[in-house]
């Protein structure tokens, strides 16, 4: 898969600019984003699975007759893979990055406005939106403010999305592979720091939210030697080092070839991803007055 520079179909509106008094990024919120670059940003839009639709099928199936919404919002869109599923679910899509980089490569179609801005401080006022989904994303955020602005922009009887897609994966029946991802690759590629907590059902009753579904998922994808290693260099942990500067771009590229052909003897491998994803309602009591 070729990264190539991708067009930006949906309407960008002004970088940097908070609409709404008092959603300025707060001192107190560390933001950190690990895709703030034009390199990683074409990476990105260029070789990541996008298995979003897959995932974003059970909302279908639960909300069903009160689809498609009239706006939804993704938080932590990234290039917009996230945002271009949302299609079928609303009328009007809105997505929101802090990278402008990862904007500039994002496509869609002229119902989407892409937005730079953070998930701490989202610039838009009370009740704007029916959907809020955020993909991939929510272990970067400071979750207490992020969940504080979500309860503030949903409408009373709308509805949170959290959901991951998964994309480093296994290989089905291979002890091997998963010994040396655990031993020899995230040694050399440690996790970049995050908050993988889950969202309980009795944190988020405190920001008016209530659960709705919780699920697990397991899809199948067949990947060449090729795909998987243009896959791993779209990860953050990856993107630390090469920012580092510990090593090049053409340098993990290479190790990375040679460390995975053993696994690839077929020239294809066959890979579980796991994914999950939480639905939760907001609670019809909350006052959708104005901001």
């Amino acid at each position: 898969m070729n990264v190539a520079t991708t067009q930006t179909v949906g309407r960008l509106v002004p970088l940097g600019v908070a609409t709404i008094p008092g959603t300025e990024p707060r001192p107190d919120v560390r933001i950190i984003n690990h895709f703030n670059s034009q390199e990683a940003a074409a990476r990105y839009a260029g070789n990541r699975p996008q298995s979003h639709r897959r995932v974003l099928a059970l909302v279908e199936s639960i909300l069903g007759a009160a689809l498609p919404v009239e706006r939804a919002l993704d938080v932590g869109c990234g290039t917009g893979h996230s945002t271009v599923a949302l299609l079928p679910l609303a009328r009007a899509v809105v997505g929101l990055d802090s990278s402008r980089f990862m904007l500039a490569q994002a496509g869609g179609d002229p119902a989407i406005e892409y937005r730079c801005g953070y998930a701490e401080a989202l610039p838009f006022a009370r009740s704007s939106f029916d959907l809020l989904t955020v993909c991939s994303a929510y272990h970067w955020f400071d979750q207490e403010k992020f969940l504080q602005e979500a309860a503030r922009v949903l409408r009373g009887g709308g509805w949170l999305v959290l959901y991951k897609v998964g994309s480093t994966g296994r290989i089905a029946d291979n002890a091997q592979f998963d010994t040396w991802k655990r031993e020899v690759f995230r040694t050399r590629y440690p996790k970049a720091q995050r908050n993988d907590a889950v969202l309980t059902e009795e944190r988020a009753v405190g920001f008016g939210f209530h659960d709705v579904a919780r699920e697990g998922l397991t899809h199948c994808v067949r990947h060449t030697l090729d795909e998987y290693v243009d896959n791993l260099l779209t990860h953050s942990s990856l993107i630390g080092a090469m920012d580092r500067q510990q090593e090049s771009v053409a340098e993990t590229r290479l190790w990375l070839h040679r460390e995975l052909r053993p696994f690839f003897d077929q020239g294809s491998a066959e890979f579980l991803h796991d994914d999950w994803i939480h639905l939760l309602g907001r609670d019809l009591s909350v006052s959708d007055g104005n901001a």
